[in-house]
């Protein structure tokens, strides 16, 4: 029976590796084994479980779980999210001094100011950071291929729990050469007849903007889209629209503007979030103190520590 127990552990545990990083090649690296050995673990599950758990595209190009796969990850999840917890603890019980947290951003300004904080006071974690759209976020939290996300709007949810930072306001970015760039403050109805350089499905930022604009009876023409703040930026730069932004995602630049949209005062309210599941792990609690921390700092009005110029 116990021979029994330790041959399953090993089955289940290549393959949550596989599901989590969706290659035989990157979960035999994580695990230290080599990749047939994973793939025979993962055979004799499938075949203890009599019924397939991965869909293998032809050639090996790329993998993904059957129902039945998604319904056995869940579980392996929680099996080696309660593991990992323990190793954490272990390996942060001298305050910290070793241990990794995988992050998420929204938004490089906010996210790497908190990073960077963290980093200071806990140079023994090793830190990743990803960043994307808020859609992209919310997938990579739910499918736990990250730890913590720092996003905005995040609303309530049963599984996750929010730390808040703090609001900030939507700017219409302008060329600086445009007839309204000495404005102070511009309504969304000056805006209309400019063509509109917009963001990628998911992304916070357009998701206000468009709603805003749907409110307000206004309809911008598309110039065209794009998938980043960054390239939004650009193309303002060379004249080929107007973007929104949010306002700590824009740099300084002599060549476009960020003007406070009248309609989207503190529009959008930035948070770390994390599942319930992982909320217990040292890492994971410190990262959101340093976050708390941070906020606080932000609401009585001091000087945020390590922020970006």
């Amino acid at each position: 029976m116990t021979r029994a127990i330790g041959t399953r552990y090993f089955q289940l545990r290549a393959f949550d590796a596989v599901a989590r990083h969706g290659s035989f090649t990157q979960a035999a690296a994580r695990l230290g084994l080599t990749q047939p050995a994973v793939t025979m673990q993962v055979r004799n599950l499938e075949a203890a479980c009599r019924q397939s758990l991965l869909n293998r595209s032809p050639g090996g190009r790329g993998l993904s779980l059957t129902p039945a796969g998604e319904q056995l990850f869940e579980l392996s999840r929680q099996l080696f999210a309660v593991e990992e917890q323990v190793e954490e603890f272990v390996a942060t019980a001298s305050r910290l001094g070793q241990g990794s947290l995988r992050l998420f951003g929204d938004s490089p300004r906010v996210a790497m100011r908190l990073v960077s904080t963290f980093h200071a006071r806990y140079p023994g974690i090793d830190l990743s950071v990803a960043f994307g759209s808020q859609r992209s976020g919310w997938d990579a939290l739910f499918d736990q291929r990250v730890d913590l996300a720092i996003l905005g709007n995040t609303g309530p949810h049963a599984r996750v729990h929010s730390t808040p930072l703090g609001a900030q306001a939507m700017l219409a970015v302008l060329p600086r050469d445009h007839p309204l760039a000495g404005r102070t403050q511009l309504a969304l109805a000056e805006l209309a007849g400019s063509r509109l350089v917009r963001r990628e499905a998911g992304s916070n930022t357009q998701r206000l903007a468009d709603e805003a604009l749907a409110a307000a009876g206004v309809q911008l023409a598309t110039a065209f889209e794009v998938g980043s703040r960054e390239a939004v930026l650009e193309a303002v730069k060379l004249g080929l629209g107007i973007g929104f932004v949010l306002e700590q995602e824009i740099h300084r630049d002599e060549r476009l503007v960020g003007i406070p949209v009248a309609e989207l005062p503190a529009c959008s309210t930035d948070a770390v979030v994390c599942l319930h599941s992982q909320r217990k792990r040292g890492a994971v609690q410190a990262f959101l103190a340093v976050a708390a921390e941070l906020a606080a700092a932000s609401d009585e009005g001091r000087p945020l520590p390590d922020a970006l110029p």
